[in-house]
């Protein structure tokens, strides 16, 4: 009450000083309103509204069974230079500028609880008592105002079906509201599924996801139920439509990519080309290859890539089969390398040695070579300069 005289006596004293001296008829009405069904367990939240004439200030307090309910928040929703105090159970709200009186319905503030474990049938009660609303020279009580609402049963899960029936195919097995998964064939005549379903429960939701069926291939076709509490059950129908009679299927076994992973192919990926190298180390002992088919509707397998032997080629090869069943091979040679230390390492691709040769020269003199001639010639010509140089020396020491 004390924080009431100080707000209402400060609004009060400030439009006496800023406002011309007439005479306010401040008018009010207030609303608390909150959701139509509530259960144990939820959290429901009230909002307080104000309606009214020039009004500048508000306040009431907040009164609730704790027994039934637990107080989580209360939180402003008015704006603009209005403020709005909370201390306990009590609000102050106020415009903290004096220029935007509430003249119309206003949210002022909202408050939530938890609903406790209470039965069901339990009244629920929140009111706001002792509203007083301001002009800023008068005031207007406007009592109380309340939220009342018994606690509903909670709501239903049941999500299942009560009946499934398809007119133009027959499902299998037959419909059980337990049984989820079906399944149906139908000529390629028949493109989409007729449906009807019903929930078991009046509460619940049913959707139908009712494609168009591929020709050839396999679609699923699903039926779910959302209960009242919003639990989901889907039912899915696979059904096989026949393909149809003028197709033709493709005999593309082309692949648009492979794949090791963690290690890099050689040569660079080609379609046409059908045989790849990759380097191991000795402690790689697996290697994991894919393969991407050019055409969405081929298959891809892969052989090998496990256990692969140190010190070896190891062959893993990607096939590629077609629509129609024709295959395409694609060879990956791993070669891991051996043991550490070991000799027995698979050796890298080399360019063959070219050695470089002398052009063949004729043969002269009878058939000796020209070069065999050229050392004899030379050998000649040093013995004889070294026996002048010797003869010269002995002719000189006889003399002598």
């Amino acid at each position: 009450m004390k924080k009431r005289i100080s707000v209402i006596s400060i609004l009060i004293l400030c439009l006496l000083v800023i406002l011309p001296i007439t005479a306010f008829a401040v008018s009010g009405s207030a609303t608390l309103t909150g959701p139509d069904a509530v259960r144990a367990g939820e959290t429901i939240t009230l909002t307080l509204n104000l309606s009214g004439k020039d009004i500048y200030g508000a306040e009431g307090v907040l009164s609730y069974d704790k027994n039934v309910l637990e107080l989580k928040e209360m939180k402003q929703k008015v704006g603009g230079d209005w403020v709005v105090e909370f201390n306990g159970n009590n609000f102050v709200a106020y415009d903290n500028n004096l220029s935007k009186p509430i003249s119309s319905k206003t949210t002022v503030l909202t408050v939530s609880f938890k609903v406790k474990n209470v039965a069901v049938g339990t009244n629920i009660k929140v009111s706001y008592n002792n509203l007083v609303v301001s002009d800023g020279s008068n005031e207007m009580g406007l009592g109380t105002v309340s939220y009342s609402v018994k606690t509903a049963a909670p709501k239903s899960k049941d999500n299942a079906l009560k009946s499934l029936a398809v007119s133009n195919a027959t499902i299998s097995p037959k419909f059980s509201a337990g049984t989820t998964e079906y399944a149906a064939e139908v000529p390629f005549s028949v493109s989409k599924l007729e449906i009807k379903a019903q929930a078991n429960d009046s509460k619940a939701k049913v959707s139908i996801d009712s494609p168009n069926l591929t020709p050839g291939g396999t679609t699923k076709v699903t039926v779910t139920v959302t209960a009242e509490n919003g639990d989901k059950k889907v039912y899915t129908i696979s059904v096989k439509r026949a393909q149809d009679p003028n197709y033709v299927p493709s005999g593309n076994n082309n692949l648009s990519g492979i794949t090791v992973d963690g290690f890099k192919l050689s040569p660079v990926f080609s379609a046409e080309n059908t045989s790849y190298v990759i380097w191991l180390p000795y402690e790689t002992e697996n290697v994991t290859v894919s393969g991407t088919p050019a055409d969405s509707r081929a298959s891809v397998r892969v052989e090998g890539g496990e256990n692969l032997k140190a010190g070896a080629d190891n062959e893993i090869k990607v096939i590629c089969k077609a629509e129609n069943g024709t295959e395409k091979v694609y060879t990956v040679i791993a070669k891991r390398a051996a043991a550490h230390g070991s000799t027995n390492e698979p050796t890298q691709p080399t360019e063959p040695a070219q050695t470089p040769t002398e052009p063949s020269q004729p043969a002269k003199d009878g058939g000796i070579p020209w070069w065999t001639l050229l050392i004899v010639g030379v050998i000649t010509l040093g013995a004889g300069f070294a026996g002048g140089y010797f003869g010269k020396d002995l002719i000189k020491k006889k003399e002598s």
